[in-house]
């Protein structure tokens, strides 16, 4: 039997949809409103408006990358240089699911004007905290430079977003993965 999604789930879902495949500026509310089947009422009930419900779209994504590091990582039982690694399997996952439109926060970023733009601050904000929990699993499996690790990684992690947005293949996952090893051998 099918679960009934949520008008707030219906809306978020919509938008961060057209958001990444036609652009925050190319989508209006009526489109979000007509391909979701949510009343306006609705969309302004719940968000109040387009601005906030990027901004719900901005967490929804964030909340991916949350529950990776928050859960999904610190539950597998392997080593911590593993642990890293499969970072790359689950964007595999991700990447190659039927809600990959793309990085929300890469889009918005790429999208809107780079200077003194709340969105990019939000974008930063968001990549920070990813960093800083990177940061904390590549400390852990021992390599001189932490810092400078994660870094590298950084860039191969969006290099595989925006390789697979522009293929529409999951498979740059893997290579991602192969660099990510390594980095971290050469560095250890």
């Amino acid at each position: 039997m099918p679960r009934k999604i949520s008008v707030e789930q219906k809306l978020l879902r919509t938008a961060r949809r057209l958001f990444c495949q036609v652009g925050i500026h190319a989508t209006g509310i009526a489109r979000i409103i007509e391909e979701s089947g949510v009343s306006r009422r609705s969309l302004y009930t719940h968000y109040g408006s387009k601005e906030n419900l990027l901004k719900a779209v901005f967490e929804e994504e964030a909340g991916i990358w949350y529950r990776w590091f928050n859960y999904d990582l610190p539950a597998m039982e392997c080593s911590s240089v593993d642990r890293v690694l499969a970072l790359f399997d689950l964007m595999r996952v991700w990447l190659d699911s039927d809600g990959f439109y793309g990085c929300v926060f890469i889009n918005a970023v790429a999208e809107h004007e780079k200077s003194n733009s709340w969105i990019q601050e939000v974008a930063n904000h968001h990549r920070e905290k990813i960093s800083a929990k990177l940061q904390a699993m590549v400390a852990e499996s021992g390599v001189r430079d932490p810092g400078m690790v994660t870094k590298k990684l950084n860039l191969l992690i969006d290099g595989a977003i925006v390789t697979a947005m522009i293929t529409g293949s999951s498979k740059i996952a893997r290579i991602g993965q192969l660099a990510a090893q390594d980095i971290l051998q050469k560095t250890q």
